[in-house]
């Protein structure tokens, strides 16, 4: 019968003895002197500051997977990781599967993983070591099937380090289990790490890079840590909640929650102005004629852009007429479709902009530079090692502009260093110099580098509130209908605040029987939209009753068939389209715009329908005037709802009629 797991049944275990009870000690010395010669090169091959970070949330995030996978959609992953600046500790929870006490006594044995499953992050078995022989304190508590395991490791690295013999191989020193996270958890492992007490040990300071806050950290993690994971190479995103909690060297304590963080991708970053490349593209193939006609009359958040990205994925990369034929040879295609490669790109239109988020969106030390232009090499799910220079050979200076990630599945970098192989290497070099060159054939959609700031500062949302606030005190909209106030509250300075108070009016109901598709700004028209007239006397034009009525031969008409609806903040706007042939005007069947302008009399007659009985023809319901085409007074072009003249007629209909029997007469 297998002896009952206690407690402290590992207390005194030393996790690299080569065999308990050996009778053959110089055989005992041969092995463990050769066990330290492994542990040692491992130890070597850590060089980065975030290793420590990356090796524990690595095991935490395979532990909540391999659970989530037996206990399914009951069961939710969690993560917490803990940060004492001051104190110098690095601590993670997770409520993964646990550990068994064989599990735990030999998880720090070099080459030794108990993970099995191909697409976990970890499975060389050096990490643990690297926690426990890299650093001078390691705590380690676990509980699976309901026992508890807890222990330090105390002078791993000095022992290491050592080479006269005189710090001897550490050994677990039994604790009692505590923590306090996994209450009400069947099962969760914990590692803490006390960091830069001893030489050798990386990071020496948590402060190094100046993140104080947990908020801050987040972001650090994400950029360097499988907390930011890589999930191009799959639809399916884990859903973990990670709850990370921060102090600082003035022990302010911070805590942030966030379920399912991914890679800090730099198109994100708040307010960049930022398009896909097929995006882009495909409205460019819109667009009849030769290319300086397609990028003229390319809609405007196409162009003076702050970032174009895009994602391939490996069927995508391996089309025959993708932009990356021509760089891959046989050798490079196979290793694509074995590895599922799958590239982001991101090209920004100035290499500042990498400064200003660290400096203003991160807040890190000035200088400190986690995110920026390079390669960053990726492999199940997380990025792996540094960002390297993208080596290209010609307009050299865009290797600071770009970013790009190529992530392999299963990859299998080289122990701490992340080194993959050299032909995976050599296929990620060469597809990150296809994709600036890709990103070059755009560079007219970019802003140009002026030097400006592309993250808003503080004072100039200051400022741009305070512009708001003089709009609204010089031109307040103080519309009521009803008892019912308009939410907007200041006329109209653009195109898209005429979009948002025409369906305010249609919101409350002064005008009616409007059915609207949807609206787009890439498409030739704004909006389609059809009429319904089922509630024929509510309607219907009135003299009395219902001067914003339809003609009443439409009464009980129904459903119309779809139609055109057009925008524009003045009626001017909408001649130059015409005359562009951008737009067409016996395609359309109403204009939204808030005032007519004055340029419009040269190519169109307005006839007003709040006159007199003139809303007696009206097919749009509110609508204000006909447009006639200079010239052609048999027919109107289209309705249009001057929503100026609309307002002013349902505040004062008398004083309103009179001014557009001026203004509009012939």
């Amino acid at each position: 019968m297998d002896k009952p797991v206690t407690p402290f049944s590992i207390d005194g275990f030393d996790p690299l003895s080569a065999t308990e009870g050996a009778a053959d000690a110089s055989y005992l010395t041969v092995v463990e002197e050769a066990s330290k010669r492994i542990v040692h090169n491992i130890l070597k091959s850590y060089t980065g500051y975030f290793d420590v970070f990356a090796e524990m949330l690595q095991n935490s995030l395979d532990a909540v997977q391999l659970r989530e996978r037996v206990d399914g959609s009951a069961y939710t992953p969690k993560i917490w990781i803990t940060i004492d600046i001051p104190g110098g500790i690095v601590r993670v929870v997770d409520n993964g599967v646990g550990m068994t006490e064989g599990e735990f006594k030999y998880c720090l044995r070099p080459s030794v993983s108990f993970k099995k499953q191909a697409d976990l992050r970890g499975h060389k078995g050096v990490g643990a070591t690297f926690l426990a022989y890299g650093f001078s304190f390691l705590k380690l508590q676990s509980r699976k099937d309901g026992s508890e395991l807890a222990a330090i490791l105390r002078q791993g690295r000095q022992w290491a380090e050592d080479s006269s013999g005189t710090v001897p191989r550490p050994k677990f020193e039994a604790v009692q289990f505590e923590v306090k996270e996994l209450v009400g958890e069947s099962s969760g492992t914990a590692a803490e790490v006390l960091v830069g007490k001893s030489a050798g040990e990386r990071p020496q300071r948590l402060n190094w890079i100046g993140a104080q806050s947990a908020e801050q950290w987040l972001q650090v993690l994400r950029i360097k840590t499988p907390v930011g994971g890589i999930y191009l190479s799959t639809s399916s995103r884990p859903k973990i909640r990670v709850n990370v909690r921060v102090r600082s060297m003035e022990g302010t304590e911070t805590s942030i929650d966030t379920d399912s963080p991914e890679y800090f991708y730099p198109h994100e970053i708040e307010n960049l102005k930022t398009q896909s490349l097929g995006d882009i593209v495909k409205n460019l193939t819109k667009i009849q004629g030769d290319a300086a006609t397609k990028f003229a009359k390319l809609p405007p958040e196409f162009k003076k852009l702050d970032c174009i990205w895009e994602v391939w994925s490996k069927d995508e990369l391996l089309e025959d007429e993708s932009y990356f034929t021509t760089a891959l040879d046989e050798e490079r295609r196979t290793l694509i479709d074995k590895h599922t490669v799958v590239v982001y790109g991101c090209f920004l239109r100035s290499a500042k902009i990498w400064g200003e988020v660290n400096d203003d969106v991160i807040k890190l030390r000035k200088g400190q530079r986690l995110i920026q232009g390079g390669l960053q090499l990726a492999s199940d799910f997380m990025p792996q090692g540094d960002l390297t220079i993208i080596p290209l050979t010609s307009t050299i200076g865009y290797q600071a502009n770009s970013h790009v990630v190529v992530h392999f599945t299963d990859g299998n970098p080289d122990m701490g260093r992340k080194v993959f192989q050299p032909e995976l290497k050599d296929l990620a070099e060469a597809l990150s110099v296809r994709v600036v060159n890709v990103f070059k054939r755009f560079l007219t959609h970019l802003r140009p580098d002026t030097g400006a700031q592309a993250i808003t500062p503080d004072r100039e949302l200051y400022d741009w509130k305070k512009a708001q606030e003089e709009v609204r005190n010089k031109n307040p909209l103080g519309f009521e209908y009803q008892g019912r106030a308009l939410p907007m509250i200041s006329e109209p300075q653009q195109e898209q605040d005429v979009v948002a108070l025409f369906h305010e009016l249609m919101g409350l109901g002064i005008l009616r029987g409007y059915r609207v598709f949807a609206t787009s700004q890439s498409d030739r028209y704004d909006s389609l939209f059809f009429w319904d007239y089922h509630a024929a006397d509510k309607l219907m034009f009135d003299t009395k009753a219902n001067r914003l009525g339809v003609n009443r031969d439409l009464a009980d008409s129904g459903a119309s068939e779809p139609k055109v609806l057009e925008y524009k903040y003045s009626f001017d706007s909408l001649i130059s389209d015409f005359e562009k042939e951008e737009k067409f005007a016996k395609q359309i069947d109403l204009v939204v715009c808030w005032s007519p302008g004055k340029a419009y009399k040269e190519k169109f007659q307005f006839e007003s329908l709040l006159v007199a009985d003139e809303g007696s023809s009206r097919q749009c319901f509110g609508s204000t005037h006909h447009a006639y085409a200079v010239g052609a007074h048999d027919r109107p072009a289209f309705e249009v709802i001057v929503l100026e003249d609309l307002l002013a007629w349902l505040q004062n209909p008398a004083d309103e009629e009179a001014r557009q029997r001026s203004k509009y007469k012939d």
